[in-house]
């Protein structure tokens, strides 16, 4: 039997672990952390089809005068790290240009109409289904023009067949009234979903993964080498794979490039914190307030409240001035209470030119596989990408056609 080696146990390592492991592969996970506490952790924990809206669509370039003096809450500019990375740049706004973006708008919806799925037949395993809220997302709008500003966007949900529901600010009241009356109406995505800790999730499908006979080293690996059809895993320890699956997330690139041309990726930092609540009516919806620039959502932690992309190098020190702008209209929205004791937390979603991971087999490195680059959307798309990849590596015929997110698209070879 292949002894498979899965660098990283965030949610896309884990799923690509469990989904191996039920197909008899001998599995072994590595893993930096015997706890979640990259971006599988931070994120707002929302599974919903609305995410395939990329941010780089036909509307970035347009409003880009928005964000050029780092006045807006929504995005901060690190020049000097794009400057860097001039070729990812402008791929990345040449990938927003419409017919790209639509292109990559249905390639992701590919794999999203999925997820809701996947992470339902995991979560029930784990023993966690009851943590999965089925009340859909929430979009909500201080100004009427922004709402009217969505045509486009409700324009793309209609091509893609997803739910939503234009509502005024009587009916979001009704919906969601832990909300203070500030807004002109609101987007429901109806079959939205979201889960109440996105850490404990992936802390309980590790679990379940241990459970099933999965085995698991906790180390850091510095160096990956080629050593005949399979690869040596330099950390503490030396480990041999036969088959090797990189999902390492932000920092997968740099053990890739021991072996191969490194993928072009680039990172949007996003922080969080978490509130109580001053309010005997609780948040039921995760929201996103467009105009406030900010995500919460309610977990057993507290509120959570989610900042937009930092676009700066991963090891750079915290720079949290959006959390702190966001932090202001979160207060507008919300009766929130005290900051928690969890620490300020900020995390790297490593994102490529085209808003799409890559998944699937290094085209200069035979057994070498590759699922990283998730971008906002790990969380939702990492069980489903776990099913595919190891369809692939089973070499049984994939749920659906994985060319488009092969890495051969940037790696020839």
């Amino acid at each position: 039997m292949k002894k498979v080696y899965i660098i990283g146990s965030g949610i896309v390592g884990i799923s690509c672990a469990l989904n191996l492991l039920e197909k008899k592969f001998d599995v072994t996970l590595i893993e930096k952390n015997t706890k979640t506490k990259e971006t599988s952790f931070g994120n707002a924990g929302v599974i919903t089809r609305s995410s395939a809206y990329l941010i780089n669509n036909k509307n970035l370039i347009p409003s880009l005068k928005k964000y050029i003096f780092n006045r807006h809450p929504a995005v901060q500019l690190d020049y000097l790290y794009l400057a860097k990375n001039i070729n990812w740049s402008k791929n990345f706004l040449t990938q927003s240009l419409q017919e790209n973006s639509e292109k990559n708008i249905k390639t992701l919806d590919s794999i999203i109409k999925f997820s809701l799925s996947e992470h339902k037949k995991w979560l029930t395993q784990s023993g966690q289904i009851d943590r999965l809220r089925e009340n859909g997302f929430l979009k909500v709008f201080r100004k009427t023009e922004s709402l009217d500003g969505t045509i486009y966007e409700q324009s793309i949900y209609k091509s893609l067949d997803i739910d939503f529901e234009i509502i005024s600010k009587e009916t979001l009241k009704e919906r969601e009234p832990a909300l203070k009356p500030i807004y002109a109406g609101a987007m429901h995505i109806t079959a939205g979903a979201s889960v109440d800790n996105p850490g404990e999730v992936v802390d309980g499908y590790r679990n379940l993964y241990l459970s099933m006979g999965g085995k698991i080293e906790v180390d850091t690996i510095t160096k990956i080498a080629k050593n005949g059809s399979g690869f040596s895993l330099h950390g503490n320890n030396t480990y041999e794979a036969d088959v090797l699956v990189l999902a390492a997330g932000p920092y997968s690139n740099d053990l890739l490039k021991c072996v191969q041309k490194p993928i072009p990726m680039c990172f949007e930092r996003g922080y969080h914190e978490h509130y109580t609540s001053n309010s005997n009516v609780k948040l039921t919806h995760p929201v996103y307030d467009v105009d406030g620039a900010f995500v919460i959502t309610p977990t057993n932690l507290g509120y959570r409240l989610t900042s937009g992309s930092e676009l700066k190098d991963k090891n750079q020190p915290l720079t949290p001035k959006q959390l702190k702008l966001v932090s202001q209209s979160a207060h507008e929205a919300l009766a929130l209470g005290e900051k928690t004791e969890s620490p300020l937390w900020m995390g790297n979603r490593p994102t490529l030119p085209d808003s799409l991971p890559v998944i699937g087999q290094s085209p200069q490195a035979k057994n070498l596989w590759v699922a990283f680059g998730h971008q906002h959307i790990g969380f939702s798309t990492g069980p489903i990408t776990g099913r595919l990849m190891a369809e692939m590596i089973a070499n049984d015929p994939p749920l659906i056609d994985t060319t488009p997110f092969s890495p051969a698209r940037f790696i020839k070879n």
